[in-house]
């Protein structure tokens, strides 16, 4: 039946992961690690070691001991063909949902269950911010003597080393959203809403293979900032004059993360609008020549908004940057020093990067994102798509 995943990681790769992580687990004397996801879009974990994705936002929990095959705890609302499960000794199943609070009982019992049986003396975690609390309070008081380390930093560095395997999945993503963008004129006419737009841009991108499609884009006439915005906020209608932006944050078959972003406009742009999009495209070029191994994430934000602010623009105060896998956003980050932490790793080859100069102002909104795989020279880019605004 496995004919039924359009595309599955190899069991070498898994088997690859799992060694790490258990090599990871004897240096710290750890016995067993927990974790949990809750989507595709940011609850990579989960399926990193299992190539199962945790969906709809309900938790799963990964138990994954030193010397075992994984146990597995998820809701019985989305039950995992057994053909599916590779490196798995057990799945306990319950009825629980996230919205039913009480039900957070049935689902950290099985948890506890499981440390019960083992008594651990310690135990590591990963990604406090994906850990409920719910789950960590009832193990800390029930288990008084488990001591809990986390090793986030050290599985985030393993998972962010991407295997030639793991990069043919990414460079197919990549690729699909070439083939939407050399589409984009035939699907984009004025007169449609931009909800009919961002409709015709997912049907292509599903049929194309994306299994998760996340799609900002806002418009507006030439001369004022279209933003970008979710689809709440998308009952604009479009005409000829106008211009925009469109991010697709995509992942294809197999469930790894590119994301690309263009600018677009009906008829020939203003000369604000060209101005601001050759800045965007030189300090995307020239922040994509400093991703070498060993660079701080926080150095290449800091080059590039002293880029931009010497030439008027807007710098970036949020993410400029980020690694991409499993996960939409995955480290290293790259986001200028500020008081509510600092990136601490490294930019290292084997890596697959994001860069997206944003450059908005009441006139205009620039937008350009694309992909680059670190290697121990610099950077590849791995979108085929040219640093152009799209002209309709």
């Amino acid at each position: 039946m496995d004919h039924k995943i359009r595309k599955a990681i190899s069991d070498m790769e898994l088997r690859r992961r799992w060694a790490e992580t258990r090599k990871i687990l004897r240096e710290k004397d750890l016995e067993f690690l927990v974790t949990q996801g809750s989507n595709m879009h940011l609850g990579g974990y989960v399926r990193w070691f299992t190539d199962i994705p945790a969906e709809y936002n309900f938790h799963m929990t990964v138990l994954f001991p030193a010397d075992d095959e994984m146990t597995l705890v998820r809701t019985s609302a989305s039950l995992i063909p057994v053909w599916a499960l590779r490196g798995v000794k057990e799945v306990l199943y319950a009825p629980f949902a996230p919205t039913l609070n009480y039900t957070s009982e049935i689902e950290i019992g099985l948890i506890e269950d499981y440390f019960i049986k083992r008594n651990p003396k310690r135990v590591g975690y990963i990604g406090t911010a994906m850990l409920t609390a719910g789950l960590m309070k009832a193990l800390l008081e029930k288990f008084p003597q488990t001591e809990f380390v986390d090793i986030t930093d050290e599985i985030d560095l393993v998972k962010a080393l991407k295997s030639e395997e793991e990069m043919e999945f990414i460079r197919e993503t990549a690729r699909i959203h070439d083939e939407v963008w050399s589409a984009f004129p035939a699907i984009v006419k004025p007169g449609m809403m931009e909800y009919q737009i961002r409709a015709e841009v997912i049907k292509l991108l599903m049929d194309l293979g994306s299994e998760e499609h996340l799609i900002f884009m806002g418009t507006a006439e030439q001369g004022k900032s279209c933003g970008m915005s979710t689809f709440q906020y998308a009952n604009r209608r479009v005409k000829d004059g106008d211009y925009g932006t469109l991010l697709m944050e995509v992942s294809g078959p197999g469930g790894y993360y590119c994301e690309s972003a263009r600018n677009f406009s009906f008829g020939e742009p203003c000369q604000a609008l060209k101005n601001a999009w050759e800045v965007a495209v030189e300090g995307q070029q020239m922040t994509a020549d400093l991703l070498m191994p060993g660079r701080d994430s926080t150095e290449i934000v800091a080059r590039y908004n002293a880029f931009v602010a010497e030439r008027g623009y807007s710098q970036e105060g949020r993410l400029y940057g980020h690694s991409q896998g499993y996960d939409l956003i995955e480290r290293p980050a790259f986001m200028a020093h500020n008081e509510n932490g600092v990136e601490t790793m490294k930019v290292h080859a084997g890596m697959n990067c994001s860069l997206h100069p944003y450059l908005i102002n009441d006139e205009q909104t620039v937008y350009i994102n694309d992909n680059y795989y670190v290697t121990d020279h610099g950077a590849e880019k791995i979108h085929r798509t040219p640093p152009v605004m799209i002209l309709l």
